[in-house]
């Protein structure tokens, strides 16, 4: 990661005023360092200045410097970029994490599913798992199918694979693979129930991807921070957690 953004950090020090004070945290490995620290472990940017002998402002203006370049080097983009082979099978699944209680418009972020407020992400992955598009963040009443819609729209020859959250999005992308829903009173027949089961299978390669994010525990606590930086983060987890996976 560090070979990744040292040319781009090496520019910010270019620009940076020769006369100003040094960088509190030091250099590229440790604003590096505090990012990932507090991305795992979630621990408050008071206790994070502790372990470098600086205040939290200093800690604060680390991470407004390396998140920008990280989201920009590391971070996965909203744009789905994926070719040839590919691109045959995407996975589409959302998730939500809590946020704490606004003091303003609070019915925006209260989810019904999970009975609280919160705040929502689509990830879409490829048939092997690598995490190849992110969304915004969007608030916890907002629908899953309508993220996807105000996302970028999907390659016309790819076959998706969706939970029951995306139907009705069979009119706009047809070929698409959606569990079968049990109607009201009624039963599922054998055949529809094995194609639900074998569609879960497949699709967990999804789950898993979220399962591998949601390790940094900025993205399974509660979330404390301004929420209009969530996006940073979620796409900044999301390419490391590709790293991780080798990809």
């Amino acid at each position: 990661m560090t070979d990744r953004l040292r040319p781009s950090w090496e520019q910010l020090c270019r620009r940076k005023n020769r006369a100003g004070r040094p960088y509190g945290a030091g250099g590229l490995e440790d604003h590096l360092l505090v990012m990932l620290i507090l991305y795992r472990c979630h621990i408050t940017q008071d206790f994070l200045g502790l372990l470098y002998g600086v205040d939290k402002a200093t800690i604060c203006r680390s991470l407004r410097r390396i998140e920008p370049l990280a989201r920009r080097v590391l971070g996965v983009k909203r744009a789905i970029r994926v070719w040839g082979e590919e691109a045959q099978a995407l996975l589409i699944d959302a998730t939500e994490q809590p946020v704490q209680r606004p003091q303003r418009k609070q019915k925006c972020w209260y989810s019904g599913k999970k009975k609280r407020h919160s705040i929502k992400n689509e990830i879409i992955t490829t048939e092997k798992g690598q995490i190849v598009s992110v969304s915004k963040s969007a608030p916890g009443t907002v629908h899953d199918i309508m993220i996807r819609r105000r996302g970028p729209p999907l390659p016309e020859n790819t076959r998706v694979y969706v939970d029951s959250g995306y139907q009705g999005y069979q009119d706009d992308h047809p070929a698409i693979d959606i569990p079968y829903k049990k109607p009201r009173k009624g039963k599922l027949s054998i055949e529809e129930k094995e194609y639900n089961h074998a569609l879960s299978r497949f699709r967990v390669r999804v789950e898993h991807a979220i399962g591998r994010m949601k390790r940094f525990r900025i993205l399974a606590d509660r979330y404390r921070y301004p929420r209009n930086r969530h996006s940073v983060k979620f796409a900044i987890i999301a390419g490391i957690t590709n790293l991780m996976a080798g990809f």
